[in-house]
């Protein structure tokens, strides 16, 4: 992994309130760039909950070609953003306990 690649995923780890990685990711995303991670995130999590494609793109105001890669992705049994979705739900659920 390239070395500035590294620190910066190291320094992102590091962070453990979300007010603050608010913040690092208005200074480092523009803001069309966060809002596009974030539409991203959001189909990712809706095709988590069971929400058809079509209903998902209607919702997010999105091509039906972004909804549908991200269920390409979340058919993988490597998907990262599923396992973090595990992780936060397990999370959520010790929590509420």
């Amino acid at each position: 992994m390239k070395t500035e690649e590294n620190q910066l995923l190291q320094a992102l780890c590091t962070i453990q309130d979300p007010a603050e990685m608010r913040r690092v990711l208005a200074d480092i995303l523009t803001r069309s760039e966060y809002a596009a991670l974030l539409k991203r995130w959001t189909i990712l999590r809706l095709l988590r909950a069971g929400l058809p494609q079509r209903e998902i793109a209607r919702r997010i105001g999105g091509s039906l070609c972004n909804v549908t890669r991200g269920a390409r992705l979340m058919r993988r049994k490597d998907c990262a953003s599923a396992a973090l979705m595990d992780r936060l739900e397990r999370g959520l659920e010790a929590n509420n306990g």
